[in-house]
């Protein structure tokens, strides 16, 4: 027979759970000064972008800006209406295509991008296969899949190289790490996140920290900075560092910025690498503004990060599969379109891909 006591601490705990449900949706969200949070951005130092960023304790940080937000934040999002209003996920939907994936096998196939769905990428080039972030479970953590993913990890050959941005269930699948463990070249991580890997039945795998650089079968790979932050079961907060990264061959480059928030970062990034190609930039999880304006941008952030990037084409991420913020998991892509026709400088610039969807890798003019 179990304890009193521990009988007693599971009623109290179920009670005050049913309390939190009954009252989700009771609190308005906080206003929030969009200027105020812009001006600040705008006051950091881009010289902390190669400052040490990991303290005392061994925890990583960001050393441009702190995080700011507390548990206490992310329970008064969950008790607040949305931002967005009622908008249902019904009522947007991420288009789809037929893919196989099988000429992920043919080593002379042309050099393309293919969006397998949320933040999950597959570059073909030059006879290489790089999966970036694989994705391919049903749920991330307890966030349920809108829109299954293209094709799963048996599409990828034996030899793949494996980017992983941070340790977020989203960017960091167990299911796919283990599939693709054996038969991947190697998985490139941040530091402080090779032993899960390891955990997880990857074989092969280096670490990086923030503006080191891996060369793997003809391809540069470089770990850059992004403003986020890290956690999940079996980590605690910032025990392992988050990123973003820089693809290149053969001329050809492309830039993945896993999750981050607006900051200078991207400016010195096209600074760097002038003539970007794609700009991979996440776009999803940005409402309520008040709560995810630290880590996840929107769409006019979006663009800015763009504008700083020098590319000349930009694939926004993350949106369709996963409903991690307010309003539906594919809303933003309307936004973009909005935001576009507002903005005719950016008319053909932007590759909105269909999940299955592929680019072609275009050569400079």
């Amino acid at each position: 027979m179990q304890p009193a006591a521990s009988i007693a601490r599971r009623l109290i705990g179920a009670l005050l759970l049913a309390a939190l449900l009954l009252a989700a949706g009771c609190l308005s969200p906080k206003p929030f000064d969009e200027q105020a949070w812009q001006k600040t951005v705008a006051a950091t130092d881009p010289a902390k972008l190669h400052a040490p960023h990991r303290d005392a304790q061994g925890l990583f940080f960001n050393p441009w800006l702190p995080q700011e937000h507390s548990n206490w934040d992310v329970l008064r999002w969950w008790l607040s209406t949305s931002s967005l209003g009622d908008l249902k996920d019904q009522d947007y939907s991420v288009p789809t295509v037929p893919n196989h994936g099988a000429y992920l096998r043919d080593a002379k196939a042309p050099a393309t991008l293919t969006w397998v769905g949320h933040a999950t990428y597959v570059v073909q080039w030059g006879g290489q296969v790089v999966a970036i972030d694989p994705f391919f479970s049903d749920s991330a953590a307890v966030v349920g899949r809108k829109a299954p993913p293209a094709f799963g990890p048996q599409a990828l050959p034996r030899g793949v190289v494996v980017l992983i941005s941070h340790n977020h269930y989203d960017h960091l699948d167990s299911e796919a790490v283990a599939a693709l463990g054996d038969k991947a070249a190697l998985f490139l991580c941040p530091l402080g996140l090779g032993e899960l890997l390891r955990e997880m039945g990857a074989k092969r795998v280096k670490e990086l920290d923030w503006w080191q650089s891996a060369q793997v079968g003809g391809s540069r790979f470089t770990f850059l900075p992004a403003q986020h932050w890290s956690r999940r079961l079996g980590q605690g907060y910032n025990q392992s560092l988050w990123g973003s990264w820089m693809l290149e061959r053969g001329g050809e480059t492309i830039y993945y910025g896993g999750d981050s928030g607006y900051f200078k970062g991207f400016k010195e990034f096209g600074r760097r690498w002038p003539g970007i190609d794609l700009a991979l930039l996440g776009t999803g999880a940005y409402q309520p503004r008040w709560f995810m304006h630290y880590a996840h941008m929107d769409v006019a952030e979006l663009f800015k990060a763009f504008a700083d990037l020098g590319a000349r084409r930009l694939v926004p991420t993350q949106w369709g599969a996963l409903k991690l913020g307010d309003g539906p998991a594919a809303w933003p892509a309307q936004e973009i379109r909005q935001y576009v026709d507002k903005h005719p400088q950016w008319q053909g610039r932007v590759l909105l891909l269909p999940v299955g969807g592929r680019a072609a890798l275009e050569p400079k003019p």
